[in-house]
């Protein structure tokens, strides 16, 4: 149970940050400002997460994962280098 707990507070702590950084202008002028290292950090820890031992059914898990694929869109978006030839 303390797995799940600890994987619902890394959550709505990812939620708080990342809701944060959507919403401020300033963060939308450059992709520089955004912390991307920050968030690059935490989409690999998530995935190295042991999805098997989660319920995919509860919705507090489903609402994580949710905003985790917006999460990545976003690093997408800010943070990957569209001209990089890789």
């Amino acid at each position: 149970m303390s797995l799940f707990k600890s994987i619902v507070a890394t959550a709505i702590a990812l939620v708080v940050s990342t809701s944060a950084l959507a919403h401020d202008p300033k963060m939308h002028a450059e992709k520089d400002q955004m912390n991307c290292e920050k968030m690059e950090k935490h989409m690999q820890m998530m995935q190295k997460m042991d999805h098997s031992k989660m319920d995919m059914n509860d919705p507090a898990m489903k609402a994580m994962m949710a905003n985790m694929s917006k999460m990545k869109a976003m690093y997408q978006k800010h943070c990957v280098s569209s001209d990089s030839d890789s």
